[in-house]
């Protein structure tokens, strides 16, 4: 008997949890770089200040920062992302400068499949674990596959100016 399982091409890219643990220490050094004058060279991170929906704590996150079609993108499969559900405005530290901004969650798969595949095309197959996802070959993935990938892991946070 054979396996006639098929490995999806496109998959979503999450780190283990030893890389997530890594990650919130390195985190805490972050935050206070991206706010310094060091962070206006850091030109694809950002410094994310939002407000916790039931806690009405502010948190602080790095994001990778993206400019697509005029506006800030941010794709992310964390979870922080819930308290951006109906817009807020945000504090977004870019580049050396704060701004406040507001922020938008698109969690629809189809059209973060449209942005991921925006996103794929600027930064090529080849570094597509940049974007969060994990691509085989080197052919550009259908939308049928980003759909697949995103599965509802991941999400498009749309910056604006207010």
């Amino acid at each position: 008997m054979t396996d006639t399982t098929v490995e999806p091409r496109v998959t979503s890219y999450e780190p283990a949890s030893r890389f997530r643990t890594l990650m919130k220490i390195g985190n805490a050094v972050m935050v206070p770089m991206l706010r310094s004058r060091l962070g206006a060279r850091m030109h694809d991170l950002a410094l994310l200040t939002v407000t916790g929906r039931r806690t009405g704590k502010r948190y602080a996150i790095p994001v990778g920062y993206h400019e697509l079609h005029g506006e800030g993108v941010v794709l992310t499969a964390s979870t922080w992302r819930k308290n951006l559900r109906g817009g807020a405005d945000v504090d977004v530290t870019y580049e050396g400068r704060t701004r406040r901004m507001h922020a938008d969650v698109v969690e629809e798969p189809g059209a973060v499949a449209d942005v991921y595949g925006a996103m794929l095309e600027r930064v090529g197959v080849r570094h597509s674990v940049r974007v969060g996802l994990r691509v085989a070959g080197d052919d550009m993935p259908t939308h049928g596959e980003l759909v697949d990938a995103i599965g509802g892991h991941r999400a498009v946070v749309r910056l604006t100016t207010p």
